[in-house]
């Protein structure tokens, strides 16, 4: 297997991670520069989500077109719009760039991602490990570029103006490789291959534990730093820092997984599960700082395992089909994107404690759906 194809591959995480920081990370150097309401410049962040769900036209058409094309093409799409964004003048253009952003970022990364399913064969977990590693490599370097484009008073338009370039030039890279065509495409009616998927209950359940996932991703460690500032009265560097822990428990957990030959076990998901639900309790009852640092660690380390074998079992329900899969799966995911919203309304109504206990809610409604999806898919098996 060609060790460049593969960096190449797997550097479409780092690449995404870090460009993808830049609009949520330069949300209040645009607001006050262009003069917007935070209601506006909310929405031109919000806007990149329908982009990406867009998106996933791509990802479907990865069973039965060329992934060199939709990755390079993701790419190139991605650079014109951080161009656009570092240019722009007015909330219009703006928006229309968030949104292409998120339309391009689902191209680039389920493009290569498909084109590195067929490549891994049996280490797919392995290599699914690799690229959240690489991953957390763009989640440091997207802050980094942000806060060296203020020192140097490039300011936030030359964070992505430098950001846009090697982008630009990733895409031309992508063009270059010799991705593996799909095994079995569809030429005529690609999208008609989406009817036995669409009707298998494996795949709607995977959107559900994806959907339920969601929030207890960025949402909590964003609730995580308001609650240990208004609640626990701890500094705003330190309420800051702690999620750093959380980023820590997740590397280690991809980077032990990343061996060739690692495989989930059957229970990973139940296992994790569980392990979540006791560090989101404990970060969201424990007062004690140590705790709370303890639990978040685990917290990302419990939730990288579990993602893992998620995604693993996704390839393995329509080998021939991975790409039309993910994007029933991920579109059902973006619907987690709405329960933040309620956290925001508990916060508001009854305090932060009970906004980010909401968080540890979730975390038992998770287990919950994967122990009655476990008992559903098993009896099934049996009849």
């Amino acid at each position: 297997m060609p060790s460049a194809l593969i960096v190449a591959l797997l550097a479409a995480r780092t690449a995404d991670e870090c460009a993808g920081f830049l609009t949520p990370g330069a949300f209040e150097s645009f607001h006050r520069e262009l003069g917007l309401s935070y209601s506006s410049a909310s929405f031109v962040l919000v806007v990149a989500a329908p982009g990406a769900m867009l998106g996933n036209v791509f990802t479907v058409l990865g069973d039965h077109r060329s992934r060199r094309a939709i990755g390079a093409g993701g790419a190139l799409g991605y650079a014109a719009a951080l161009l656009a964004f570092g240019t722009g003048q007015s909330m219009a253009v703006l928006a229309i760039a968030s949104f292409a952003l998120g339309m391009s970022a689902t191209a680039l990364v389920h493009g290569t991602e498909l084109a590195l399913v067929d490549l891994a064969g049996d280490d797919v977990t392995a290599y699914f490990a690799r690229g959240m590693v690489f991953g957390a490599a763009g989640g440091v370097l997207g802050p980094a570029v942000l806060v060296l484009a203020a020192a140097t008073r490039f300011g936030w338009r030359g964070a992505f103006l430098a950001c846009a370039v090697p982008m630009a030039a990733y895409g031309v890279w992508l063009a270059r490789l010799p991705l593996p065509p799909p095994s079995h495409p569809e030429p005529r009616r690609p999208f008609r291959a989406l009817r036995p998927i669409l009707r298998d209950v494996r795949v709607w359940y995977c959107g559900l534990l994806a959907l339920i996932l969601a929030p207890l991703q960025h949402p909590f460690t964003s609730f995580l730093i308001a609650y240990l500032e208004r609640v626990r009265g701890v500094s705003t560097a330190l309420a800051t820092a702690v999620p750093v822990t959380w980023v820590a428990g997740s590397v280690i957990a991809a980077a032990a997984a990343s061996r060739r030959g690692t495989r989930p076990s059957g229970r990973a998901m139940r296992v994790n599960a569980v392990l979540l639900l006791a560090a989101t309790l404990g970060a969201t009852t424990i007062p004690a700082m140590p705790v709370i640092v303890v639990c978040v660690f685990l917290n990302g380390f419990a939730l990288t395992r579990f993602m893992l074998a998620l995604k693993t079992l996704l390839v393995t329900l329509h080998p021939q089909r991975v790409g039309s899969v993910s994007a029933v799966v991920t579109t059902t995911e973006f619907a987690g994107f709405m329960l933040p919203i309620l956290a925001g309304a508990l916060a508001d109504t009854y305090g932060l404690a009970a906004g980010f206990g909401f968080y540890a809610a979730v975390a038992a409604v998770l287990l919950l759906a994967v122990v009655a999806g476990d008992r559903y898919l098993s009896s099934s098996r049996a009849i």
